[in-house]
């Protein structure tokens, strides 16, 4: 047995002892062994915190997801069986995290004229002729009206080639405004909102400020009060999304990850915070973000556990 393979061997012995630990029959022989198994070799310690790890960072979205849930009706609930299989409370938690993030998607998507779904591309014509590009995981809302196109990104990013047209077109993401000047532009509206222009020039702006000008291939980043100084941009890379790819160049492993969970349903999940900063490059197919996964595992050296289809822990 290699060593990765006595690492998750021990992780699953550990995660098996959590849960069997918290069951209502556990004795105290069983209690006795759990220590005994846990002093008799510095992995066992190792493999042990790394458990409880994962579930304290568990319980927050746990919570988040409760408190989501409309439940204020008092019933008298059947005292449930004492025999519960093992990975029961680890299902538990993985559900609680899945509806955690996926409760904000759903208000997001709540009301919106165009979705799409994990891993799904879409590319619409408006009705003034204006095309856009969706990216996985993507909520617009449109306001057209006789003065004005509006579009609402609501989440998830999309990238617009602008109708010629006498009525303004403007973009909404994370309160700021960007209006077009005769251009084809990318707005992001997730972990951070960004505008990437391909062509032309676009004005950003935030209520009570000035508007920036940002021109080809530049871009600007805008989220809580401020917007970024203007920043070169690269669109081949930044837009690769709209030929099926994701590019890298010397991005912290955290990003990365943050980056391929648009396009998969589920979470990644970095377990070891030793190597969210480790730095990978490369080119991964959208449409097989698995790949991806074993990818990292080649060359990083580290190690992917999928414990159900909707959750993987990287260590």
């Amino acid at each position: 047995m290699d060593r990765r393979e006595d690492e998750d061997t021990l992780f699953a012995e550990a995660n098996a002892w959590f849960f069997r630990l918290k069951a209502e029959d556990v004795t105290e022989a069983e209690k006795a062994a759990f220590a005994a198994w846990r002093a008799a070799d510095p992995l066992h310690e190792r493999a042990w915190r790394e458990v409880v790890g994962l579930m304290s960072a568990l319980k927050a979205p746990a919570r988040a997801a409760q408190a989501r849930m409309a439940a204020p009706s008092r019933r008298v609930r059947a005292r449930r069986p004492r025999l519960v299989p093992v990975l029961s409370g680890l299902a538990a938690a993985t559900l609680a995290l899945f509806v955690a993030v996926e409760a904000p998607v759903f208000l997001d998507r709540l009301g919106a004229d165009h979705v799409t779904v994990a891993g799904e591309r879409r590319v619409l014509t408006l009705a003034d002729g204006t095309r856009v590009d969706m990216n996985s995981d993507t909520a617009l809302a449109l306001h057209f009206s006789g003065g004005e196109r509006r579009v609402e990104v609501r989440r998830g990013e999309a990238f617009f080639v602008i109708a010629e047209e006498e009525r303004p077109f403007v973009v909404e993401a994370a309160d700021a405004e960007i209006r077009d000047i005769g251009t084809a532009f990318s707005v992001e509206n997730d972990a951070h909102a960004q505008v990437t222009v391909a062509e032309g020039l676009v004005d950003v702006r935030r209520a009570g400020s000035a508007p920036v000008r940002v021109a080809a291939r530049q871009k600007v980043e805008f989220g809580g009060d401020a917007i970024s100084p203007v920043l070169d941009a690269d669109p081949e890379t930044a837009l690769a999304w709209r030929n099926g790819q994701i590019v890298f160049r010397q991005e912290r492993l955290a990003d990365v990850v943050g980056e391929l969970n648009r396009y998969r349903a589920g979470r990644i999940v970095i377990l070891n915070p030793a190597i969210a900063d480790l730095l990978v490059s490369g080119v991964f197919e959208i449409d097989r973000p698995d790949r991806a996964v074993a990818a990292l595992e080649s060359v990083l050296g580290i190690r992917a556990h999928m414990l159900t289809p909707w959750l993987v822990l990287l260590r």
